[in-house]
């Protein structure tokens, strides 16, 4: 059962924003700042479609898919995100996006003249339209006859700064505080001084972000050169983001083994201090046919080892490298 108040995700969102601005204020810039002033002076029903909106996955909506009891008229609460640029009607829209806020039905009957037909998939239909709309348009230009509008949230990342610098993380979403106001989740109030925070510069805030975009290209399939060369730039005296970063390149490092990039993978694991990077390259330069950089690397871990299991395998590994080497 919900909580009795009809706008808990706000009230639990505007305790966010005000943690955030009492807590990390300094790090904070003008147009952040003003963003939870302006927000704070919006109408109720504004707020929580603003919330409602970055809780869904977007950045496109349609007006008719967003009905909730709390507010009244979608559109209206709407007029004053839109004067604030916060949503956007009259940004251009890709294609792949279009088909992304329709149902297949409703695609055949926008696209009545295209190469397209019932018995094609969706995403066969997106192949063959993609080389007659190259360029993006307005929805309005999409679909001329529609009665509804459709918004693109374009304060995404800036709230995702947000999310960050209040959770410590991106894995958590707003979606943890209705759990926790049904209990489901319970935190322990503890006392912070602003020594402990997370971030103690902007610049950490940003690194974070930066490693996070990169985590996700590499799930994204972009080239692995690509990425190893944005991580190197992730760089930062932050030991709690270094240790992320390490992590980040052994992810890397195991995406080159899988496509057999050996050299790729030699350079991945020689940036990266996470557990078991060290161990990973010692295989690679054994796929290299590099037994003498396998057998010192070896040996200098055989002296000293992160850890018991890294000693244990060293141990397995030492007897083989020393027989390839005659």
């Amino acid at each position: 059962m919900l909580p009795p108040h009809r706008y808990y995700y706000l009230h639990n969102f505007q305790r966010a924003l005000a943690w955030v601005g009492e807590r990390y204020g300094d790090l904070l810039n003008p147009a952040e700042q003003g963003f939870l002033m302006q927000f704070a002076q919006l109408p109720q029903p504004s707020q929580a479609l603003m919330v409602r909106m970055l809780m869904r996955r977007g950045p496109w909506f349609r007006a008719s898919k967003l009905v909730y009891d709390e507010i009244a008229s979608t559109t209206d609460a709407a007029a004053p995100l839109l004067e604030r640029g916060w949503l956007d009607a009259q940004h251009p829209m890709e294609l792949d996006e279009l088909f992304a806020l329709h149902t297949k039905p409703e695609l055949l009957q926008l696209f009545t003249h295209g190469p397209v037909h019932a018995g094609m998939r969706k995403t066969e239909m997106l192949q063959a339209l993609q080389a007659a709309y190259p360029r993006p348009q307005t929805y309005a230009q999409w679909h001329p006859q529609s009665p509804e509008a459709a918004w693109r949230v374009m304060v995404g990342d800036l709230c995702e700064r947000f999310r960050l610098m209040f959770f410590g993380n991106l894995y958590q979403d707003w979606s943890e505080f209705v759990l926790a106001d049904l209990g489901i989740f319970q935190y322990e109030a503890v006392a912070f001084d602003a020594a402990s925070r997370a971030f103690q510069a902007r610049a950490d805030v940003d690194g974070y972000l930066a490693l996070h975009a990169c985590r996700q290209a590499l799930d994204d399939g972009t080239e692995v050169a690509t990425v190893l060369q944005a991580v190197a730039l992730c760089a930062s005296d932050n030991p709690w983001l270094e240790k992320r970063r390490a992590k980040v390149l052994l992810r890397i490092g195991q995406a080159c083994e899988r496509a057999h990039d050996w050299a790729c993978a030699e350079q991945a694991y020689a940036q990266s201090s996470y557990p078991g990077a060290r161990h990973r390259r010692m295989r690679v330069y054994e796929r290299l046919q590099r037994f003498d950089d396998a057998l010192a690397l070896a040996l200098a871990a055989q002296a000293t080892p992160e850890s018991d299991e890294e000693s244990q395998r060293v141990a397995r590994m030492l007897p083989r490298l020393r027989r390839n080497l005659g």
